[in-house]
């Protein structure tokens, strides 16, 4: 064992399996230029204000199927934080659509609060309505945004809408 951790052609060889890891650890937190037209706030969720939105397909595609097409994309979504897990995963959700649970790649500078709003860009790696649990997008990794003024609007245009919708509907 000694002879063979001593030798010369192991070290290179340790050398070189280092040397891949690194570089394929470094491109694992890469989030695609590309972004994929696929809005969050869905304006379905507003027709039956009784029951929250479920996607079983998007696009006439099963929507596992649809993630995984379109797993060299990225989306770019906002929404409000309901709940901070850690220093890198919150989860985001708007009235009426399902939930949204977003680790960022790295550690965000400022801590959101539940009741902030973020904007992020990242890979849609899942969906899933799981033992009774509302349904969730996984989102991982992802990278923080600046919110524009016109993602503000169309989200308190959304909210506005939906607090109509559940009020229509005698909802609380």
């Amino acid at each position: 064992m000694k002879k063979f951790l001593g030798s010369n052609n192991s070290s290179k060889i340790f050398f070189v399996v280092v040397l891949i890891m690194i570089m394929t650890g470094c491109s694992f937190n890469d989030i695609p230029e590309e972004t994929l037209d696929f809005p969050y706030l869905d304006e379905r969720a507003l027709e039956n204000p009784g029951v929250e939105l479920t996607y079983s397909e998007v696009d006439g595609e099963y929507v596992h199927d649809f993630i995984k097409d379109n797993k060299d994309k990225a989306i770019r979504w906002t929404a409000t934080v309901t709940r901070v897990e850690n220093n890198s995963t919150y989860e985001l959700q708007e009235p009426l659509l399902p939930a949204i649970l977003v680790t960022f790649a790295d550690e965000l500078n400022h801590t959101p609060e539940v009741g902030d709003v973020l904007t992020f860009e990242g890979v849609l790696t899942g969906y899933g309505e799981t033992f009774g649990k509302d349904p969730l997008w996984v989102v991982r990794p992802a990278s923080l945004e600046s919110t524009t003024t016109e993602e503000q609007e169309e989200l308190a245009n959304y909210q506005h809408a939906a607090r109509q919708a559940k009020e229509g509907a005698d909802i609380p």
